[in-house]
């Protein structure tokens, strides 16, 4: 089994925009974006522990067994990758075959910049995308998250947990910034407020620069507004919902606005849109 469409993976701190990106992708004819698989947090790892411990049970056999002269093949890292592939699609497709007009797939989770090791073993071709966004509003997307969907602390600038929240966010942003610029060369860069304010023109750099092909587009440029999706939710969803254009955003204290940017400087990259 061959999969041929072209493979395309978006990451990003979480909270960096990666959802907007991939649903920009997912207007584009003939791609199919997902998200969130995190296929390369949860499933890489095991997959590949399960075979070699059948590697290491097959000499066993071939070796004990069948005294020296056992013919039962180990997996080698060819076998390892095509089965790799195949579960990632089964997950991706829920077990149906892949549409015939696929010409590109997509898969969305931030946690996907963390993985680029694991990404390049079982899709050695495939396009990374990385979005970037500032730290101050991520920060603060992730708090309004935790607030409003784990615990009311985190509204609060003096609460233990958002206290803790500044702290490990401020230890792994260097982290992350380390990985962009490291791997710079395999990445595609692209800022999410770039795509924010010209979507119609990240469309285009994405067909040209990233699909490589003009596919044209299923829907309108306006159906990727905040606004838009929000109108398609039950009332009572919206308040809630991780997408918001004004209430209930987070206010940051100036002592926390001066201690994310004292340890959360920008990557020293230059971006492709």
């Amino acid at each position: 089994m061959a999969f041929r469409c072209k493979k395309i993976f978006v990451g990003g701190y979480t909270k960096s925009g990666t959802t907007f990106v991939g649903r920009a992708f997912d207007i584009i004819n003939g791609v199919y974006a997902k998200g969130e698989e995190d296929y390369f947090r949860l499933v890489f790892a095991g997959l590949n522990k399960l075979a070699g411990d059948f590697n290491k049970n097959i000499d066993i056999v071939n070796r004990e067994v069948y005294d020296g002269f056992g013919s039962i093949p180990p997996m080698d890292r060819a076998s390892i990758r095509l089965l790799q592939q195949k579960v990632f699609y089964h997950i991706f497709f829920g077990g149906k075959p892949m549409p015939a007009d696929c010409y590109a797939t997509v898969e969305k989770s931030p946690h996907n910049i963390f993985r680029l090791p694991e990404i390049q073993f079982a899709f050695p071709k495939a396009v990374n995308v990385c979005v970037y966004r500032t730290a101050e509003p991520v920060f603060k997307s992730l708090l309004r998250h935790m607030r409003d969907h784990r615990n009311a602390g985190f509204g609060d600038p003096e609460h233990a947990l958002r206290r803790g929240m500044l702290d490990g966010f401020c230890k792994k942003w260097p982290k992350y910034l380390k990985i962009i610029e490291e791997n710079r060369a395999i990445l595609k860069m692209v800022q999410y407020q770039s795509v924010a304010d010209d979507t119609a023109g990240f469309l285009d750099f994405a067909q040209d620069e990233i699909l490589g092909k003009k596919l044209g587009l299923s829907k309108g440029v306006e159906t990727l507004s905040k606004e838009h999706y929000l109108s398609t939710l039950p009332e009572e969803a919206r308040a809630k919902s991780l997408v918001q254009t004004s209430a209930n955003r987070i206010v940051l204290t100036e002592a926390e606005q001066a201690f994310i940017a004292e340890h959360c400087k920008n990557p020293a990259i230059e971006f492709d849109f």
